[in-house]
């Protein structure tokens, strides 16, 4: 869940929230600051309760602008995805349609692109600490075609980057001479070669 910071509204209950440049929120107050190098907006009450009673810690949350110039968000920074499956056998990455990560390569880069069902689905930001069944980060093994014994390369991408953009990364290799593993946290994977 966000938190949308609102208007100056005299009549309206609202709290201001001070922040620094990197989003870590100083205080919450029903004061503007009178340090100019601080940043605040103004938030609902009942949206900044939790923070003021101590059942939400502002450690664990940013504030972020979105879209629209005018409006910040309250985000938590740590996110911990429960639904997602995990398999602990090795899954060998084929072409498929319509996968909840689409992996592409042409000999140059990998492109690991999330669907955006999937973006949608866990509303994952990349300034978030985001851990599946434990892991922050998702392992996938380049191997010689067919043969998972044979490991060329390791790569690790945290999830808050994989579930959030897409993730571009260098590997200058015959297109047609490697496979692709991991282990499933994903319902479904695509590898195609472009």
């Amino acid at each position: 869940m966000k938190i949308l910071s609102t208007k100056y509204e005299e009549n309206k209950k609202l709290r201001v929230v001070t922040f620094d440049s990197t989003g870590k929120i100083i205080e919450i107050s029903s004061r503007e600051p009178k340090d100019d190098n601080l940043l605040f907006a103004y938030f609902e009450l009942d949206d900044v309760k939790d923070f003021m009673t101590g059942e939400a810690r502002l450690s664990d949350h940013l504030i972020k602008k979105t879209d629209d110039v005018f409006t910040y968000e309250i985000i938590k920074t740590k996110v911990t995805i429960k639904k997602r499956i995990v398999e602990s056998q090795l899954y060998m990455i084929d072409k498929q349609e319509k996968a909840e990560l689409d992996i592409t390569f042409d000999g140059e880069y990998l492109v690991f692109k999330p669907s955006k069902e999937l973006k949608e689905s866990t509303d994952v930001d990349a300034s978030q600490n985001v851990t599946i069944a434990g892991k922050d980060s998702h392992v996938f093994f380049i191997t010689y075609e067919g043969k998972p014994e044979h490991l060329i390369q390791t790569i690790r991408i945290p999830f808050s980057e994989l579930l959030s953009s897409s993730v571009s990364i260098k590997f200058d290799y015959n297109k047609y001479s490697i496979s692709l593993y991991t282990q499933k946290f994903l319902e479904t994977y695509s590898f195609r070669r472009l």
